[in-house]
């Protein structure tokens, strides 16, 4: 039997794979850990010219290995439509990073108050978008008989949240909580369906990211963390997603990885 070092079985060379959204935010941040660990990496965005922005901008570091693609996940043809491209392109997609997903400007995140089409906008892509994107990629890779998918999921899809610690700011909809547990138990029951075809489905729940929330909920949302701190981009999802992505995590599926800082466990 072959021996495999750690850095070989985190070496992700020679692999393809696809960050939906992955133009901005943690997208950008998984796009980059895959492209550092040596895969060639393509990217969606619902608007052509900003997928195509990023491979230009990062194929000056890393030549021939970005790609950019326009991909709408309310929309079952464009969807379809890019697994045709990958397929007639690369044959094979390696890895799927479904992380992309969408926010009603119409949400209130008051559940006597919500709209029903804030809701309904939040389930076509947050929820029904990857349902399409990981049939079509069951649909590419069972006949390979290998892949492996990570669905992002949320914290959101595991606890109740404390409203209170959102002073001066809109709280999360109820929708998007419920998107995300749905993402859990779709990645649980792919897992369970793709295993013996050799795809490995797992799921990660990022805590609370800090970006430009007012102090005072950066406070009070640290205080519920055990290391009283919010995530840091650019740190703190790239080592998980290469792991995930790699022969390293080769016998792990049907996983929900929560990053949150201890959030969901401390009480």
């Amino acid at each position: 039997m072959e021996k495999y070092d750690v850095k070989k079985l985190l070496d992700l060379s020679g692999k393809i794979a696809l960050v939906s959204g992955g133009v901005q935010n943690l997208g950008k941040d998984i796009a980059e850990g895959l492209l550092e660990a040596g895969a060639a990496v393509i990217v969606t965005s619902r608007n052509q010219e900003h997928a195509e922005a990023w491979a230009a901008e990062n194929g000056k570091k890393y030549p021939g290995k970005t790609f950019g693609m326009a991909l709408d996940l309310a929309s079952e043809e464009s969807v379809t439509g890019c697994f045709a491209a990958i397929k007639k392109q690369f044959g094979r997609l390696d890895v799927l990073v479904n992380n992309a997903m969408t926010h009603s400007p119409d949400e209130t995140g008051i559940l006597e108050t919500e709209p029903l089409h804030a809701w309904e906008e939040c389930i076509e892509v947050n929820l029904t978008g990857v349902f399409l994107m990981m049939r079509e990629y069951a649909k590419l890779m069972i006949p390979l008989r290998s892949g492996c998918v990570i669905n992002m999921a949320s914290i959101a899809g595991a606890v109740g949240r404390d409203r209170r610690i959102y002073k001066n700011m809109k709280p999360q909809p109820v929708h998007y909580a419920a998107a995300k547990a749905g993402v859990i138990g779709l990645t649980y029951d792919c897992a369970a369906s793709l295993g013996h075809y050799g795809i490995r489905v797992n799921a990660l729940s990022p805590g609370g990211v800090e970006r430009t929330q007012p102090e005072a909920f950066i406070h009070d949302y640290a205080d519920k963390t055990m290391l009283r701190r919010m995530g840091r981009t650019e740190t703190d999802l790239k080592g998980v997603i290469v792991f995930l992505a790699s022969e390293a995590a080769g016998y792990i599926t049907g996983q929900n990885i929560f990053a949150d800082g201890g959030f969901t466990r401390f009480k």
